[in-house]
């Protein structure tokens, strides 16, 4: 046979082994993701609580999702605040959304639940074949209404495409579950196989109502702060609690930035970073209410500027180390498991 028949050939048998070969490598990678989907085990834990931190951030421009805390206790998974990227999160930290059994929402402002459609479509899309309820104070009724109303094209279009026996329609809106609220007061609105969630009052004026979550079971206690000023409210429902998230801002730092913005002809926004910073609290004004609880771990989220060098992440340690217990900046992935 002559060279130039042979090389065609040739040819063809090293581009048939070359697609076999890729193909089964394709499969075997495949494979390999697929197995990683697995939940992590503490998802069906029934001792204790875990804390998955799924958004750190804020409104600001950077790499960490808006806020959103994961929080497993007894079998049951709820999210708490859900920012923009926070469902993204969940599924990167592999935590089961179809089987999601509630969100609860601390205020309406937007860095708080513009993931709230994402995540009443995306569980159900992925299998959830339960009611989600949504906990919020007044004006939730508004919000799930809205999130709901956003993607019902979109859910129809999934049910049109794979079947009702694949998506079951009745089952994909978001039920609200909203309470009323006072100043200074706190309403248990959750209350099911010894897992207890109680809303509290914070201050977050002129943003009412806003308010701050304690979940307990098994003697085990996690308060969430929401977003507030400096508030006895959670230094009360905070005491002797097993972890509390807090929110946290650098004061100095958001002062020289809106000082920056003025200087550089951006005097609304230079107006608006000045104006917020009379409803959140200091690093230092954080670690006295921990102080003040007999807090036993203290978790910053919410970082406002995010702790990304060297510089800002010593800012927060200098005014933190009064805490006399340790303190962790909290970061995308982190968990917490408290038995």
């Amino acid at each position: 046979m002559k060279v130039n028949t042979l090389l065609p050939l040739i040819a063809f048998l090293f581009t048939l082994t070359t697609a076999c070969n890729s193909e089964k490598m394709l499969r075997g990678a495949l494979d390999k993701q697929v197995k990683k989907m697995v939940p992590p085990e503490f998802v069906n834990d029934e001792e204790g609580i875990t804390v998955v931190m799924v958004g750190t951030g804020t409104p600001l421009p950077g790499e960490r999702a808006q806020t959103g805390t994961a929080i497993f206790a007894n079998g049951y998974f709820f999210l708490f605040d859900i920012g923009a990227g926070v469902v993204q999160q969940c599924e990167n930290s592999q935590l089961p959304l179809d089987q999601l059994n509630g969100v609860f929402l601390t205020h309406y402002h937007s860095d708080h639940m513009l993931d709230l459609p994402n995540v009443i479509n995306r569980s159900w899309a992925l299998g959830r074949a339960h009611e989600l309820n949504i906990y919020g104070p007044t004006g939730l009724n508004r919000v799930v209404k809205g999130a709901n109303d956003f993607l019902a094209i979109e859910n129809q279009y999934r049910v049109d495409h794979h079947g009702p026996e694949i998506m079951d329609i009745s089952k994909v809106d978001g039920i609200a579950k909203e309470f009323s609220i006072s100043e200074n007061e706190e309403v248990l609105v959750f209350d099911q196989d010894g897992v207890k969630v109680t809303a509290f009052d914070v201050n977050h004026d002129p943003i009412r109502p806003a308010v701050g979550y304690v979940i307990e079971y098994q003697a085990k206690k996690v308060v969430l702060s929401g977003d507030t000023a400096k508030n006895e409210m959670v230094e009360k429902m905070a005491q002797n609690c097993d972890l509390l998230i807090h929110e946290v801002m650098l004061m100095d730092v958001q002062e020289i930035l809106s000082e920056t913005l003025a200087n550089n002809d951006y005097p609304r926004r230079s107006e608006i970073v000045h104006d917020i910073q009379n409803y959140h609290t200091s690093p230092s004004e954080v670690a006295a209410i921990a102080n003040n609880a007999g807090v036993k771990k203290l978790v910053l989220n919410h970082l406002a500027p995010a702790p990304e060098n060297w510089f800002i992440t010593r800012l927060y340690k200098k005014e933190l180390k009064a805490f006399d217990g340790p303190f962790h900046l909290a970061k995308e992935g982190d968990v917490f498991t408290i038995k």
